[in-house]
């Protein structure tokens, strides 16, 4: 089995480093990044592509079913970490949104800490570990998935350290594996274990 992980195209709210919204769309040069990630999967062979629900990562998805002719399904599992409620729509240099962060780094040891209503790293593991359950409950073997950068981080970390995952691990991931917007990232599962084959190819996107 063959699990692809692809980050969407560049949003508005990465364009202008804002804390984003379900509904943030993609900005013009993340649409062109979609529709060269679309011409790259012509010639690679999938059987399902699933998506989040947020309109950054569903638009990314739709130019690739569109252009390949390959089923969509969309899964809630594969939404973006969700933030404190008071963070959205904020510049990520706001100074309320720079101390709620610190807040939440402060606090990583605690599982139970929450902030506010944020989805916090500890429940963000336990998710994507539950998406790679769903994934090897499946009967396709080719299935693009299209997410988040801290969601597919989640994602490589349980498939890195198993169990040894930790919040305080998942963040040094996080500040030192930056995924392009459609950067694709090559998940294989052979003898019941998932292996990481390639992370973060983006050369579909040339000069763009």
């Amino acid at each position: 089995m063959k699990l692809y992980l692809v980050r969407h195209g560049q949003s508005i709210g990465n364009a202008n480093q804002i804390h984003q919204h379900a509904y943030t769309p993609l900005s013009e040069l993340g649409i062109s990044q979609a529709k060269e990630l679309a011409k790259r999967f012509k010639s690679i062979p999938l059987d399902l592509i699933l998506t989040s629900h947020f309109e950054r990562a569903k638009s990314t998805a739709e130019f690739v079913a569109n252009h390949i002719g390959v089923k969509l399904e969309i899964s809630e599992l594969l939404r973006e970490i969700k933030r404190p409620s008071a963070l959205e729509g904020k510049p990520t240099m706001d100074p309320v949104a720079v101390e709620v962060r610190a807040q939440i780094r402060a606090n990583l040891h605690d599982l139970l800490w929450h902030h506010s209503d944020e989805e916090n790293v500890h429940e963000l593991i336990n998710r994507a570990k539950e998406f790679l359950k769903h994934i090897e409950s499946r009967s396709e073997e080719n299935i693009l998935a299209v997410s988040h950068g801290i969601f597919i981080g989640a994602i490589l970390g349980n498939v890195i350290f198993e169990d040894l995952l930790t919040p305080q691990i998942y963040k040094a991931m996080e500040g030192s594996m930056h995924i392009a917007n459609t950067g694709i990232t090559l998940l294989e599962r052979v003898d019941n274990k998932w292996h990481l084959q390639t992370w973060n190819d983006n050369a579909h996107l040339g000069n763009l």
